[in-house]
């Protein structure tokens, strides 16, 4: 793949998961929890990692995440979600080069994993005897967003060719 179709296809990733965040920050869902989103962004990572590899996911990622900081975040935010986004993104990859769980499971495990790492942020700038009682929620939340997220992740691969250039020659 020559240089200016990866970084167009990287660029195009980036851009989408930017903007699924930012239009699940514009439209606020009625959540039970504070602080809880499904995270469609996940959606572009979940098909990056599957697609392409963990470094081109992590790279994604880690753009995305300075991006939100930057145009609609904080230091704080840009931690929470750095946090969040480093941990899961290495649980999932692990998950998924076992072979043995389907997308969804992986998925699951990185919601989980997702808002532990928040809950450990948290934990550093108030106290973990402040958040304890937060942690059973966050769990269930990061369960139930990431299966969400896994199937849909599901679908899409199945639906999006792999190799779009293959497609266009049949």
């Amino acid at each position: 793949m020559n240089q200016i179709k990866q970084i167009s296809e990287f660029s195009i990733y980036t851009a989408l998961a930017f903007i699924l965040g930012y239009i699940e920050n514009l439209i606020p869902l009625p959540l039970p929890f504070p602080g809880m989103k499904i995270g469609f962004a996940n959606l572009v990572m979940m098909i990056v990692l599957y697609r392409k590899d963990f470094k081109y996911a992590f790279g994604i990622s880690m753009l995305r995440n300075l991006l939100n900081a930057f145009t609609f975040g904080s230091l704080f935010s840009l931690l929470y979600s750095l946090a969040g986004s480093i941990l899961s993104l290495f649980a999932m990859a692990g998950m998924k080069k076992m072979r043995l769980f389907s997308i969804v499971s992986v998925s699951a495990l990185g919601g989980i994993v997702h808002n532990m790492g928040q809950l450990m942020i948290a934990a550093c700038l108030v106290g973990f005897s402040s958040i304890v009682w937060y942690m059973p929620i966050l769990y269930f939340c990061g369960l139930i967003t990431g299966i969400f997220v896994g199937a849909i992740s599901s679908q899409c691969l199945e639906r999006i060719p792999s190799d779009p250039q293959k497609q266009d020659k049949k």
